[in-house]
Order: C-alpha cells, then sequence, then structure tokens
C-alpha cells in the first residue's frame, strides 16, 4: 500500500542529482570558457563594452535596480521566504529554502573572492584583466531568493513567483554590465551555481519530507508541459550562441561598435536562456518529487 507513495520520491532524487549534476557542469563549463580562454574573454569583453554604450541612456534606471540589492534586503527576502513557510507548515522545505540562500551566497563569495582566479592572458579588455567577478553576487542574491520562494509557495503559484523573481534576476544581470560591474558570464555562471544548490536542496526535500504526495500538481506543471517554452529558451540559447561564435571568429567586427552591441545582445539572450533553463529545471524537479 505505501510503494506508490515512493515512485514520487524517486523521481524527485533522480531529477534532484540530474539538477545539481547538470548546474555543476554549467558553472564549470561557464567558468572555463568565459575566464580561461581567449576566445570567451574576447567575447565577454566586446559585450561588457556594448553594455557600456547603453550607460548613458539608462544610467538612472540601473543605479536604482542595483541600489535595490543590499545585505538588508538579501535578509529580508530570507525573512519572507521563511515567514511563507511557517504560514503553510513547511518545515522541511523551509529550512531548506533559507539553507539554500544562505548557501549559495556564501558559496558565491567565497569562490569569487578566494578560489577561482582569472589568469592574465595578455588581452587588452575594458576592466582589469586579473580582476575575478565570477560568479556574481548580485545576480546570486536575488536569484536565490525566487528560487528558493519555488520551494514553499504553493504549486499554482510557481509560475507567478517563477516569472517575476526571473525577469528580476534578468534585469538585475544586465544592470551589472551597464554599471560596468559584471560581464555576462558572470550572471549565468550564478544562475547555474544557484541551480545546483536547488538541486541539492531538492534532493534533501525529497529524501526527508514525510508528507511527500502520491501525484505530482498538476498546477506545478502546468508551466512546465508546453513544450514551446523549453523549444524557446533551447533557440534563444542556440542564436546567442551563434552570434558570440561568429563575434569570435570575426575580429574586425567585434572590435567596432556595430560588434559590440551584437554582443551586448548575445550576452543578454544568453542571460535570459541560463535563467528560464534553470527555473525550468528547479520547478520541473519539485512537481516529480510530489512538491
Amino acid at each position: 500500500m505505501n510503494r506508490p507513495r515512493l515512485l514520487p520520491k524517486r523521481a524527485g532524487l533522480g531529477g534532484s542529482v540530474a539538477l545539481t549534476v547538470a548546474c555543476g557542469v554549467g558553472f564549470v563549463t561557464v567558468y572555463a570558457l568565459t575566464v580561461r580562454t581567449a576566445p570567451g574573454r574576447q567575447f565577454g569583453d566586446a559585450s561588457l563594452r556594448g553594455a557600456l554604450l547603453t550607460r548613458s541612456g539608462v544610467a538612472a534606471a540601473v543605479d536604482t535596480v542595483l541600489g535595490v540589492v543590499s545585505v538588508a534586503a538579501l535578509l529580508g527576502g530570507i525573512t519572507v521566504v521563511a515567514m511563507v513557510a511557517l504560514a503553510r507548515l513547511q518545515r522541511v522545505p523551509g529550512g531548506v529554502a533559507v539553507g539554500l540562500v544562505l548557501a549559495a551566497n556564501a558559496s558565491t563569495w567565497l569562490l569569487k573572492n578566494h578560489l577561482l582566479s582569472r589568469p592574465d592572458l595578455g588581452l587588452s579588455e575594458v576592466t582589469p584583466a586579473t580582476l575575478n567577478s565570477l560568479p556574481s553576487g548580485h545576480t546570486t542574491a536575488v536569484f536565490s531568493i525566487a528560487v528558493a520562494m519555488l520551494f514553499v509557495v504553493p504549486p499554482r503559484w510557481r509560475r507567478t513567483v517563477a516569472f517575476a523573481g526571473g525577469a528580476a534576476s534578468i534585469v538585475l544581470a544586465l544592470a551589472t554590465m551597464s554599471a560596468d560591474w559584471h560581464r555576462a558570464g558572470d550572471s549565468i555562471a550564478a544562475f547555474a551555481l544557484v541551480g545546483a544548490w536547488a538541486g541539492l536542496g531538492a534532493l534533501v526535500v525529497a529524501a526527508l519530507d514525510a508528507e511527500v504526495s502520491r501525484g505530482v500538481h498538476r498546477n506545478g506543471t502546468d508551466f512546465l508541459s508546453r513544450r514551446w517554452l523549453v523549444a524557446l529558451t533551447a533557440g534563444t540559447g542556440g542564436v546567442a550562441a551563434c552570434l558570440a561564435a561568429g563575434l569570435v571568429l570575426i575580429p574586425v567586427l567585434r572590435a567596432s561598435a556595430v560588434g559590440a552591441m551584437a554582443a551586448f545582445l548575445a550576452g543578454a539572450l544568453l542571460i535570459v536562456a541560463a535563467a528560464v533553463a534553470v527555473l525550468i529545471g528547479v520547478q520541473s524537479v519539485l512537481a516529480g518529487a510530489g512538491r
């Protein structure tokens, strides 16, 4: 009689492991390509130059967006996550969600400031060549709160939370580029890092939560069942990757203002695709675990 209850748990465990591994590999790949290779650094520099070209027109908006993110705001977000979990009596998911935010932000700080390096490849870049900025702390802060909320809100609200949190994270990532704080790869790495912690968190929830239901919440998976969203995300990432490859192969174009704006567009599309892909993965894992 109890066997059917284990099926969603097993699905959740497998999906959690897959999400963790995929995001972990994604993080390592982004770091290797955008920091340790000359072509990746050249594209990142071009996209940053393109972002800086937009700075004069959106300076006030950029400053406003970046000013929202602070330690106090992060603590406020954690408080909201905890309050929602308490209101819904979601002790295990709530504890995991708070732990996810703390772990993601702590690991971002540790990786960026102590564990990862940015070697001097002899390139001329608009920012200090050896100043490591991956992963983005600002993007991690906002995205980790958005993902943590997915653990504690009712399934029918996940679509709304994912849309709002993803949009806020993407806007912030683009703002950090316009402010000359981060490159596109820094925010993409932050998305992957949060996704990896979310996979581990979902693994804990699936293993410990005694109230895992026997069926998948349809409201939670409706957003995921639309194949067009997955196809659109993959297509967006593919177009951006092709554009980036073209700019890397044509130095003259990459060095021009037009090429810089094209690189910024490609970087922005990659940011969007990465954020949406991680949000789809997290929701899929939570739904598969019966959450």
